[in-house]
């Protein structure tokens, strides 16, 4: 907004400049919503990835806790 609008008839600024201002802040919108958009996605992708890590967590954990059960179920059988 450094360009200073013309004056039309009634001392108001004129329609040129109303539509320039227009199309600027029309474009401005358009930026935020495609970065938005984007960021949007990276979330989405950053969000699978941490699914995918928290599933192989359980899958790890219940080889562990099934370890855990026959090695305790083989020390109780040798006592």
């Amino acid at each position: 907004m450094d360009e200073v609008p013309r004056r039309d008839s009634r001392g108001g600024p004129d329609r040129e400049w109303f539509q320039k201002e227009k199309k600027r802040i029309e474009d401005e919108i358009r930026e935020g919503m495609q970065e938005a958009v984007s960021n949007a996605h990276i979330l989405n992708q950053n969000m699978e990835h941490l699914n995918d890590v928290g599933q192989e967590v359980v899958a790890i954990s219940s080889v562990w806790v099934e370890f855990l059960r026959q090695m305790t179920a083989s020390s109780e059988k040798a006592r």
